[in-house]
């Protein structure tokens, strides 16, 4: 079992979620507490080190990533649409700007 780091400014993604989009995301969390880094697809680019979750239907992504220097602590990176790309966007910029 993974444990689960969030950052400030995924906390916030998460938070501004409407009910759906919450209980989605809770599920895939358990999903990731159980798999860890084998749970969703490998993203490319500079977000070669990040895995995505994600609902088509709601168009939301999760991207995580293990925590630098700790075993087995998954940290959610960003949760938000695909539109444009922008969470993906999102995660390189906060990846980048730690």
């Amino acid at each position: 079992m993974h444990k689960i780091e969030w950052t400030a400014l995924s906390k916030q993604d998460y938070d501004s979620l409407d009910g759906s989009q919450k209980i989605f995301v809770d599920k895939a969390i358990v999903r990731i507490k159980e798999s860890g880094m084998q749970a969703g697809q490998a993203l490319h680019g500079s977000l070669s080190e990040c895995r995505k979750l994600k609902n088509k239907k709601m168009g939301l992504r999760i991207v995580f990533r293990e925590a630098n220097g700790k075993i087995e602590v998954i940290q959610i990176v960003a949760i938000g649409k695909r539109d444009k790309k922008e969470v993906y966007k999102t995660a390189e910029n906060r990846i980048n700007a730690e």
